[in-house]
């Protein structure tokens, strides 16, 4: 399994973590924190991942030439979106690879040992945290895909042969060996375009262990008080020790913060369009007819939406509490020079910190607001037309 899911720097338990996705992603040939990874060490699966999503597209657009059912036609189109949209992400992420593999090595040894420095902090408890929101993300979509193999499945064993989706025709007869080689093929589409969740599991980590350190270092500005037997001059040096060594892992947060703001400037962005033209469209879907195949879809869609604002508003929260957590520090017992230094902290503290996406708009509880509005605002005229 380790051949499979190498990454950059010593394997540590942070790798333990995201092995099924590092999986999953070399199998595919998007596994970027392979240090050996190259666009043309893993050509011959590009092509063919290319060659899968033109056979679909063209197996969706022969079902929109040839329907006349506005459902129909509103699932082939979800499907058209998901073949544009996975593509730019992916080539997005790829361009990104050597930020993100400095994000993933910051992640597993600075700010791991930051969290371990923490006595107050289980190391264990964080790595169980971290593996039950890996769990989630993907439960969110193998019900997608487990309601179509298993639906499909099903009806096949008792003699009929429908298509693993209805929006997608399979451009052969469906006759035994082609349909059994189309449904692989559509199979294989389905859980290559559901590993898109694993981009937004990548953000979800690395915001999770940046906001349990930001959590740390808060706590370690709230030192003991002076006691009975300590010398002003003791404890002033024990303040602007505290103080040091709180600005030096502030300041290499602050370079995590800034890569990955440079990395989500735009993969922030597409997966709030994604979602919600996406979410639209099942919205429209939904108010006719509950599609009970289909309507797993919106699982994953929420959760996109959810994850990137929730996260990002974390880090927002975060940021707030250590500038809180500074003003309230003991400055005034410290010597006039350790003062200064202080200030100058402060100074720089009043920086807005946040993820902001390409066209300005900051991940952010709001920015979630607005996304599911615009979707509802375009479900609501779809769906006026439609009538």
């Amino acid at each position: 399994m380790e051949k499979f899911t190498k990454t950059i720097g010593a394997r540590t338990e942070f790798d333990e973590i995201s092995a099924v996705a590092l999986a999953l992603q070399r199998i595919f040939g998007q596994q970027v924190l392979d240090p050996e990874w190259t666009w043309k060490k893993y050509f011959i699966y590009h092509i063919s991942n290319l060659t899968l999503f033109v056979y679909v597209f063209f197996g969706t657009l022969e079902c929109l030439k040839t329907t006349n059912d506005m459902e129909l036609a509103a699932e082939a189109s979800y499907t058209l979106i998901m073949i544009a949209i996975f593509p730019i992400k992916m080539l997005l992420f790829i361009k990104n690879r050597f930020t993100f593999r400095k994000l993933y090595l910051t992640a597993k040894t600075t700010l791991v040992d930051v969290i371990k420095a923490d006595t107050s902090v289980n190391i264990k408890n964080v790595f169980k945290t971290a593996r039950k929101i890996v769990f989630c993300l993907f439960l969110f979509v193998l019900v997608p895909i487990s309601i179509y193999e298993v639906t499909t499945l099903w009806y096949y064993i008792n003699g009929k042969r429908p298509l693993l989706s209805r929006s997608t025709v399979t451009l052969m007869p469906m006759t035994t060996p082609y349909y059994e080689i189309a449904w692989i093929l559509h199979t294989i589409f389905l859980i290559e375009v559901s590993t898109t969740i694993i981009l937004d599991l990548w953000f979800v980590l690395l915001i999770y262990f940046l906001s349990l350190a930001c959590d740390s270092i808060t706590r370690s500005l709230k030192i003991p008080s002076k006691g009975g037997n300590e010398s002003i001059e003791a404890y002033a040096k024990r303040l602007n020790d505290n103080l040091r060594n709180f600005y030096k892992i502030h300041v290499e947060q602050a370079q995590y913060m800034n890569l990955l703001s440079s990395m989500y400037k735009w993969l922030g962005f597409v997966p709030l369009c994604n979602a919600a033209m996406c979410t639209c469209v099942i919205l429209l879907l939904m108010s006719k007819e509950i599609n009970w195949k289909f309507a797993p879809h919106v699982l994953p869609m929420f959760a996109e939406i959810f994850a990137y604002n929730w996260f990002g508003e974390q880090i927002k929260t975060k940021a707030q509490n250590l500038r809180l957590a500074l003003m309230n520090y003991d400055w005034t017992c410290m010597e006039l020079r350790d003062k200064k230094n202080y200030l100058i902290i402060m100074t720089y503290m009043k920086k807005t910190f946040g993820i902001n996406t390409a066209v300005g708009n900051d991940l952010s509880l709001i920015t979630m607001t607005a996304v599911l509005k615009i979707s509802y605002k375009a479900f609501t005229v779809l769906k006026t037309v439609s009538n």
